[in-house]
């Protein structure tokens, strides 16, 4: 089954993370940590004392993505450190089509890897323009401001000038965490989540790798909080036996829990 097949079992917009829990099926990072907030009592992913903070930084985190993306998939080398290799055996595997998988055994590697960054470039920028008319506001006029973008020197420091917001209120907790909190909160996960691609293998060792290992140079805070929690997810909860996810055969179904609903 291939990668498309595959998106569409998932409730729209076909994207992860999703929680099947039980009976529930839960779509969105965010979602998620509300949705266990609600059936599991410690440790809270939005402490009480701090819930307002906590919540501004999960959204501040979450406008990360736009340029994470960018910067693993439109840059040339941040998409080979990333995912290169890896698409390249997804190709000459089958995993693409026969036509793909021919023209991949048919030309020199260097050809390949050239049309492949280019397929997912192309692909992803689409995808830029097609979110910033939907979402509209700042977070769509954000997303269509990068699809025109070229300058991966001017993304960069984009991004950095978001991570050092983050790194200051990390500098300035009693902990490695948010908010002086003794375990992540929702915060924190959605900033691990945008750092674990940029920084580590996305908990697919030798599958993927950093897309952007110099982001966070020179960000003490950050560096702590990264080490931490990378060396938990990385112990617990590593995805590198899910088999490019050919766990996934029948369809997730319709999202049934949010708290936005």
């Amino acid at each position: 089954m291939g990668l498309e097949e595959r998106k569409k079992l998932l409730p729209a917009p076909y994207t992860v993370p999703v929680l099947r829990w039980d009976s529930e099926v839960v779509a969105g990072s965010d979602e998620i940590c509300a949705f266990l907030d609600e059936r599991v009592a410690e440790p809270l992913l939005y402490p009480a004392e701090h819930e307002g903070e906590i919540r501004r930084l999960e959204r501040a985190a979450s406008d990360l993505y736009w340029v994470n993306g960018w910067l693993s998939t439109v840059d040339a080398a941040g998409f080979e450190r990333w995912s290169g290799a890896r698409v390249r055996k997804y190709v000459s595997g089958g995993g693409a089509g026969v036509g793909p998988r021919l023209l991949f055994k048919a030309l020199p590697g260097s050809v390949t890897s050239r049309m492949i960054h280019g397929v997912a470039k192309k692909s992803y920028l689409a995808t830029l323009r097609r979110r910033g008319a939907e979402l509209g506001g700042e977070t769509g006029a954000a997303c269509l401001r990068l699809a025109a973008e070229r300058d991966t020197a001017a993304v960069m420091e984009e991004a950095r000038a978001m991570l050092r917001v983050f790194d200051r209120e990390l500098q300035a907790s009693a902990t490695e965490f948010f908010c002086g909190a003794s375990e992540p909160t929702a915060a924190d996960l959605t900033l691990y989540g945008m750092l674990e691609r940029w920084l580590g293998n996305s908990l697919c060792p030798g599958l993927n790798g950093p897309a952007q290992p110099s982001v966070i140079d020179g960000m003490p805070g950050l560096s702590l909080a990264w080490e931490r929690m990378h060396e938990r997810f990385q112990r617990d909860c590593t995805l590198s036996e899910l088999d490019d996810f050919a766990d996934i055969a029948t369809s997730v179904g319709d999202v049934t829990w949010s708290r936005k609903g």
